[in-house]
């Protein structure tokens, strides 16, 4: 499988993932082993598709990335946020039962557990769902549940009271990520297409979308186990001590919205939520990882948890294996595989005909590279989007 700008796609290609509507993420445009041909190529350049993934008998091994993306557990996330979510549109509580919610969520975990340390394509996930209230639930239940089983160390860690087997345990954390949303369905209908990126001028409006957290923990007690509901209460509590809702105080007494006070599992919540949201930009163009990326790191990172933050790259890889990049030597290359303790630092291959994406040339791992480096993506220069220490992650998180 290889990730192809449209500008790059040829006729004959075949396609290795559904391509979907730009502006209607629900809508297929076109099936996986869809052979191209030079009206459709036209015809979704002009719908604004931004990358395709077509079949690359070279890079097979890499369709076991897309494992958890493609899997039926995940489908079974998606229909149970979307039955919730129109319950609570038609004024009802949610008529799923929560029992099938945990169900679900242990699915969807099991098939990322089989999964090991693949990355899972969330680019290709966010920029098919991005935006539709429903994906975007499920799209954050997915990426929690990464983050979470990549921290299991720091659980344990943040969750001291709790034996270590039940402090790694991260079920609520997918089922939070699932409704963490629901008290949207709630609001006025012009309340509802507001996010932490995308915030009202009004101030009245502003004040009415601050209450769905609220509202959504209000829908789900009860129903869910209380590290559940209470992560969907506080998923917009800021690290910095900003965000809602406002958590009163005796005076004298430490914030409750600050830091570590505030819950591992909103914490995650709220990195996901963020990242979900990023992936559309100002121009409604799908932003790359990297980008994304370099967001939170500098724009929103006071708002996260800066363990929580580290973690991110090795889950959502700023370099997709599949992508096709541009060195600083000027010869293009194609992402083979992650580097998981240095994820701004893939392996790559060269591509000796651009013409044809042949491959040529041997193994680069560019964390071993003393010039060379990954230097555009494209037309889009990104090497000031990495960081500066770039390591991550994974095992720095654990000793710590």
């Amino acid at each position: 499988m290889l990730i192809v700008p449209m500008e790059q796609v040829q006729a004959g290609m075949k396609l290795a993932v559904s391509v979907s509507h730009p502006d209607q993420p629900d809508h297929d445009l076109l099936k996986a082993g869809f052979e191209l041909t030079r009206e459709v190529i036209a015809r979704l350049r002009d719908l604004g598709v931004e990358n395709i993934y077509v079949d690359y008998p070279d890079l097979g091994d890499l369709d076991k990335h897309m494992a958890a993306y493609l899997s039926p557990e995940r489908q079974k996330v998606y229909e149970q946020v979307r039955d919730a979510m129109t319950a609570v549109q038609r004024q009802a509580k949610p008529t799923c039962p929560f029992n099938d919610y945990y169900d679900a969520t242990r699915e969807l975990i099991l098939t990322l557990m089989r999964q090991g340390e693949h990355a899972i394509y969330l680019d290709q996930m966010s920029g098919k769902l991005g935006g539709h209230a429903v994906a975007h639930a499920t799209a954050v239940s997915h990426l929690s549940l990464m983050l979470g089983l990549r921290l299991e160390t720091y659980l344990v860690q943040q969750r001291q009271r709790l034996t270590a087997a039940h402090a790694r345990e991260v079920v609520n954390l997918g089922v939070a990520g699932m409704l963490h949303d629901i008290g949207v369905a709630q609001l006025p209908p012009a309340a509802r297409k507001f996010s932490r990126v995308n915030v009202p001028e009004d101030k009245a409006l502003w004040a009415e979308w601050q209450t769905h957290p609220q509202r959504g923990y209000d829908l789900i007690k009860g129903g869910v186990e209380a590290t559940a509901a209470n992560a969907v209460l506080h998923h917009h509590q800021h690290f910095d001590g900003t965000g809602f809702p406002y958590m009163p105080v005796k005076p004298g007494d430490e914030p409750r919205n600050v830091g570590e006070r505030i819950h591992i599992f909103p914490r995650i919540l709220a990195a996901a939520d963020l990242y979900d949201r990023l992936t559309v930009g100002e121009t409604g163009n799908r932003r790359s990882n990297i980008e994304i990326l370099h967001l939170m790191n500098t724009q929103y990172a006071a708002t996260l948890d800066p363990m929580v933050l580290r973690v991110v790259p090795a889950v959502i890889p700023p370099f997709p294996p599949g992508m096709t990049v541009n060195l600083n030597d000027g010869t293009d290359a194609v992402v083979i595989a992650m580097n998981p303790q240095r994820p701004y630092q893939p392996k790559v291959r060269r591509i000796v005909d651009l013409a044809t994406f042949k491959l040529g040339g041997p193994v680069l791992d560019m964390s071993l590279q003393s010039t060379l480096r990954i230097d555009r993506i494209g037309s889009k220069e990104i090497a000031d989007m990495v960081p500066a220490d770039s390591v991550t992650t994974t095992r720095a998180v654990n000793a710590a």
